[in-house]
């Protein structure tokens, strides 16, 4: 009896619940994605860009050399469509390798 209570006092403490591990799994992977993205800001040009991707951009997800991006209405995804070379000329730079940009709202 007390070896059950003991497992039960401490097991919560030691293993986390499924449900915190794949939350964890996420920011991490959240974590990364932001990262890169913040890192793709950096070689952005012009400033107007720049300024539309870092205020409107969202990277959702990185994959075999296509990158997604979130923008928040249709009318900044049309003008981020103007600005596709700019965003793939930024990964370009930023990570040496070509990245196809696919946009989505």
């Amino acid at each position: 009896m007390q070896t059950q209570n003991f497992v039960q006092l401490e097991l919560p403490g030691v293993l986390p619940k499924k449900n915190d591990t794949l939350k964890q799994i996420e920011e991490a992977m959240q974590g990364i994605l932001d990262l890169t993205w913040k890192t793709v800001l950096l070689h952005i040009s012009p400033r107007s860009a720049k300024e539309l991707m870092l205020q409107h951009g969202k990277l959702i997800a990185l994959n075999d050399g296509e990158a997604w991006i979130k923008v928040s209405s249709t009318p900044l995804l049309l003008m981020a469509i103007q600005k596709l070379p700019e965003i793939e000329s930024a990964f370009r730079k930023a990570f040496d390798t070509t990245v196809k940009i696919r946009l989505e709202v």
